[in-house]
């Protein structure tokens, strides 16, 4: 059993590399950490609300938001992994930053202790899903060939332009648990899809890259599965 155990580690190691378990998952759950953590802790939720939630100053941290992420990619795409790192550490935190906004949505239809109840729900449930998802593309990653790419990017741009014109039309997104449903079905092809590539991206020296691209695809399942959560209590209640 012993040397049973200590083959199927060795193969583990072969397929993912020693930068996967001792720089990518390390650095993923730490920016998984400070992202739970300003999650919460920014939505008032276990404590005063922190953040002047002004129109101006969301569209301000969206934009830091956004120029954090590229630069983030850029240096993991030039392999400059160590300033892509301290990089996402503030991205990390901005993202919690926005999505507390979500959690102090939520907490204008129910009570604390629901909003923080489907918030756990929705982290454990996402974090199991992208896990068994990214696992599930690396067991079947001969399967899945360049081919997806182009799918899975048309597919993503018809939800983003569908998003933003129901939000410029109505002001808000009248269908938000269709459209959420939508973009989690297309989050679980691009998660087979960037499972299907660790070994690659990992042993190619893009170790930050693979950290990127589990940490977005975890926190944006999380999130959908959140507002779908609180879309179906709100509507029963």
């Amino acid at each position: 059993m012993v040397l049973s155990s200590q083959t199927k580690r060795k193969e583990g190691d072969k397929i993912l590399g020693k930068d996967f378990y001792y720089k990518t998952l390390p650095v993923f759950l730490i920016g998984l950490i400070i992202w739970v953590g300003t999650t919460i802790g920014f939505s008032g939720l276990v404590g005063p609300v922190i953040l002047p939630m002004t129109v101006g100053f969301i569209i301000f941290l969206l934009i830091i938001y956004i120029v954090l992420w590229i630069v983030t990619v850029i240096m993991a795409l030039k392999r400059q992994n160590i300033l892509s790192m301290v990089i996402f550490i503030f991205a990390s935190l901005v993202s919690g930053m926005l999505s507390s906004t979500l959690l102090i949505w939520a907490s204008s239809i129910f009570i604390l202790e629901i909003v923080l109840g489907l918030f756990f729900i929705a982290f454990l449930v996402g974090f199991l899903v992208t896990l068994g998802l990214l696992i599930m593309g690396l067991i079947f990653r001969d399967k899945i060939s360049i081919k997806w790419i182009y799918p899975l990017l048309l597919f993503g741009g018809i939800l983003i332009i569908l998003e933003f014109s129901l939000i410029l039309i109505f002001g808000s997104n009248p269908i938000l648990i269709i459209t959420s449903i939508l973009v989690l079905i297309w989050l679980f092809g691009v998660i087979l899809w960037d499972g299907s590539r660790l070994p690659q991206t990992v042993s190619e020296g893009y170790w930050m890259l693979a950290v990127i691209e589990i940490f977005l695809d975890m926190i944006n399942v999380i999130i959908r599965i959140f507002i779908i959560l609180i879309e179906i209590f709100s509507d029963s209640s």
